[in-house]
């Protein structure tokens, strides 16, 4: 049965717990799971300053956590801009899925535009530079933040649906770890269909993890200070591992 490694990058429990509750229901009994909490770092990421602060939080508890024993056949980030991606890739050798990266690749394999939408202004400059980053620029129609429409789905829902209509875009795509709850409802009342970035991203993690794939470390062994010990065994570690066999993401 695969293994996943469930990495809350923020500090909040509660969000940890959403996070967690959502990974269970989607992989049903087809996965094992363990969803862990970074360690340190904000309790809600809103920042470029909290991103990078993140992006090492998850580094430290993928390290901590594969020091204690866990052998997972993919990790997911559980958050929507996904801190550390590509670090972690470099690290471990494992596949990593990323909300935000699954999320946009699954609306883009659709037919026609799609506008994206989180909380917060500066998550929507992040998300529009890993849009451009992936290639997607032509495919989203905008990119918006729903703290104005208010925490009520009704108002979210409303607000997304006349960005959507306005746009011409034919679905939204919705993500961010603290809007979990609140998710299902806002894609019931939608007139335009909202996609769940964090149960595609859980759906990639399954396909990868039963795939069995592993990547080779790019030099990112070296000396080290004044990191945590499992860190520090990390990037000490051995640079072997199995042979490549595709894209980690």
């Amino acid at each position: 049965m695969p293994r996943l490694l469930v990495i809350n990058p923020n500090t909040s429990q509660r969000v940890s717990h959403s996070i967690d509750a959502l990974v269970r229901e989607e992989a049903g009994k087809r996965a094992e799971v363990t969803t862990i909490t970074a360690n340190f770092g904000f309790r809600y990421i809103s920042s470029r300053a909290a991103v990078a602060i993140a992006a090492h939080a998850v580094l430290d508890a993928a390290a901590r956590a594969i020091a204690d024993g866990a052998d997972p056949d993919a990790i997911i980030l559980g958050c929507f801009g996904d801190p550390g991606l590509d670090a972690l890739v470099e690290m471990t050798g494992i596949p990593v899925i990323g909300f935000a990266e699954a999320g946009l690749l699954a609306a883009a394999s659709e037919h026609g535009n799609f506008i994206v939408a989180t909380k917060g202004v500066v998550w929507c400059e992040m998300l529009t530079e890993l849009i451009q980053k992936l290639g997607l620029s032509h495919r989203v129609a905008g990119v918006y933040s729903v703290e104005q429409a208010g925490d009520d789905a009704d108002g979210i829902a409303e607000y997304l649906s006349a960005r959507a209509r306005e746009t011409g875009a034919s679905r939204i795509v919705l993500g961010g770890a603290g809007l979990i709850p609140t998710l299902p409802r806002v894609i019931a009342l939608s007139s335009v269909p909202v996609l769940d970035p964090h149960r595609a991203g859980v759906r990639k993690a399954m396909t990868l993890a039963a795939e069995g794939r592993h990547f080779p470390s790019d030099g990112s062994r070296g000396e080290t200070t004044g990191l945590s010990a499992a860190l520090t065994e990390a990037f000490s570690g051995p640079t072997e591992v199995p042979l490549q066999v595709g894209n980690a993401h």
